[in-house]
């Protein structure tokens, strides 16, 4: 089984005097002031986060980041660096700036409201704009040369993680051709008849291809990217081989499915002490389920609602038992298409409590913040089910999360949409779309036998166990090893 030793090993022996650097929006610890005009440091919350400080802190490397907290000037050092975790540092934090413009042009703008819906078929239209697209280089160059200053002339590995990067490669590559530069895509890839509206789709794509590496996490994704270069760009690709050869350059691309650290959720798990969760559900129930989403519209909240809905309408016997309990992580809510969903969900969930409330019981509870962490593990621990609908999702981790931390005897209520329904096949799988199809699949998920339900929780947590976050990164380093000649 794949662990920080075996991970440690594989660095070891392939990357033996390489500089191992991380680059990601996202910064892994972010410092701010309290109340009371103290310095706190807080652990950011977030599938990537989560996911490279785990890795990290097994490489000892430098993590490249925008450094948005309110105090996350007054922790670093004159060359913008802090190491991390605090009071057990094992690596280095970058902090990379911006100001309130650039955050507005490159990530808001053109990383969120540009790269995101064109990517996501949530039906959502992209925006375009020239400003934001200016902006979102700029920036990309300002990584570039943060990366840059952290190699130095040292030879070095640098994995780039997502879309808020299409270029960073290339402003690399220009200086530094011999650097290993690997990418992550962590979001779907769209097929060429969406990809094409995109006014600068060919330069984009351009500047992936710079990078030796590129990673997304089904095979499907890799065939709509290596689509999108046959009709885009003049170039040679290989789809046995799975390699792109564009102006002299050959650029390998493979499928890596994401995954968790098991191990340490099992452990969060039994060690985990009853939580109170009287400040969430204030009455009896018999079924809890549960949803945790960032507020975004490839969540599919809305439709699981319209799901709980459907399915008390049909199954009046379930009233005053079930209780559906949504945790709802505001995200972007400085665009406008974040706070409607917000709105409108808030919507929602009074228009069905109001249909459906007997006495003190509702069938909605909904949480619009972030929970402490030993209350999350709680309630996945004893979650009867946990609903996961996106419209679309590269991986989506909280389904896995669930799996490994749940007692053994729930049921995963799952959109085959997803990059994670091609291995958890023992859940409930849903079309998001189908609204009377999940209220069904939630009704058969609650009647299902005890027995059946921990014969398929056990095989899919036996599948995440082996195929857990150690695994998805030495499989990635170890084929960018394959390419340092």
């Amino acid at each position: 089984m794949w662990n920080k030793e075996s991970l440690r090993k594989v660095i070891r022996d392939n990357f033996d005097g390489y500089k191992f650097v991380i680059v990601a929006n996202r910064e892994s610890f972010v410092h701010e002031y309290d109340k009371n005009g103290k310095i706190v440091c807080k652990k950011t919350i977030g599938g990537v986060s989560t996911t490279f400080d785990t890795i990290m802190r097994a490489t000892k490397g430098t993590w490249v980041a925008h450094g948005g907290g309110s105090a996350d000037k007054e922790t670093v050092d004159k060359y913008n660096r802090v190491m991390v975790p605090p009071g057990d540092p094992k690596y280095v934090l970058r902090r990379v700036w911006m100001t309130d413009e650039e955050v507005r042009g490159y990530y808001e703008g053109f990383s969120n409201e540009t790269l995101w819906p064109l990517c996501h078929i949530a039906f959502v239209k992209p925006k375009f704009s020239e400003r934001d697209w200016q902006i979102y280089k700029k920036i990309n160059k300002r990584f570039a040369q943060a990366v840059l200053e952290e190699i130095e002339n040292e030879k070095a590995v640098v994995w780039i993680q997502d879309y808020h990067f299409a270029l960073l490669a290339k402003y690399i590559k220009e200086k530094r051709p011999d650097v290993l530069v690997a990418q992550f895509w962590h979001i779907p890839w769209p097929t060429y008849e969406i990809f094409r509206v995109c006014p600068w789709g060919k330069e984009i794509l351009k500047g992936i291809l710079h990078n030796d590496l590129v990673g997304f996490h089904r095979y499907y994704q890799v065939d709509n990217f290596l689509g999108d270069i046959v009709r885009e760009l003049e170039s040679k690709v290989d789809r046995e081989e799975y390699s792109v050869e564009y102006k002299e350059k050959k650029t390998k691309v493979g499928a890596f499915p994401i995954s968790v650290d098991y191990e340490r959720l099992v452990k969060e798990a039994e060690n985990v002490t009853k939580r109170d969760i009287t400040k969430f559900i204030t009455y009896p129930y018999k079924i809890l389920a549960i949803g945790v989403d960032r507020v975004d519209y490839t969540k599919g909240i809305p439709n699981r609602l319209l799901a709980i809905e459907r399915f008390l309408e049909k199954n009046p016997n379930y009233r005053e038992k079930f209780v559906y309990l949504g945790i709802g992580s505001p995200s972007r809510t400085n665009i406008s298409t974040y706070r409607s969903l917000g709105e409108q969900i808030v919507e929602e969930i009074e228009r069905i409590n109001k249909k459906f409330s007997v006495g003190n019981w509702q069938p909605i509870i909904y949480i619009n913040r972030p929970i402490e962490h030993d209350d999350l593990i709680y309630l996945y621990k004893n979650a009867d089910l946990c609903l996961v609908t996106p419209l679309d999702d590269g991986m989506n981790l909280v389904c896995k999360e669930y799996v490994a931390t749940n007692k053994g005897d729930g049921a995963l209520v799952l959109s085959s949409f997803i990059g994670a329904a091609k291995e958890l096949t023992e859940a409930f799988l849903v079309n998001p779309y189908d609204i009377k199809g999940m209220a069904d699949s939630i009704k058969e998920a609650i009647e299902t036998p005890k027995e059946e339900r921990i014969a398929r929780m056990t095989k899919m947590k036996e599948l995440i166990k082996d195929r857990n976050i150690y695994r998805w990164t030495a499989k990635f380093l170890l084929e960018l090893a394959k390419l340092k000649k």
